[in-house]
């Protein structure tokens, strides 16, 4: 998370950026639901995941989602949470 000043940064993480977060190491299965509508997480973040990832077990891709919609819409049981707790 960044938050939005070096110097924020500086005092909850003791650097002026953010850290990255190391996904690389992860070895737990992993489920990615993703949109290219999303503006929070855009095409490239997307690519740097699916680049990353060592135990990808599902992945769904979402025409037409934004970032919200992921929790927001009415039809999300359906068309996300179903099939991700099919998965676990």
């Amino acid at each position: 998370y960044d938050y939005g000043s070096p110097e924020k940064n500086q005092l909850h993480y003791n650097q002026t950026t953010p850290p990255i977060y190391a996904i690389r190491p992860m070895t737990i299965p992993t489920a990615i639901c993703w949109s290219r509508d999303d503006w929070l997480a855009d095409s490239d973040d997307v690519a740097f995941i699916f680049d990353n990832i060592k135990n990808l077990i599902y992945e769904k891709y979402i025409y037409d989602y934004n970032h919200l919609d992921f929790v927001w819409v009415i039809a999300a049981n359906k068309i996300i949470y179903q099939d991700l707790i099919t998965q676990m």
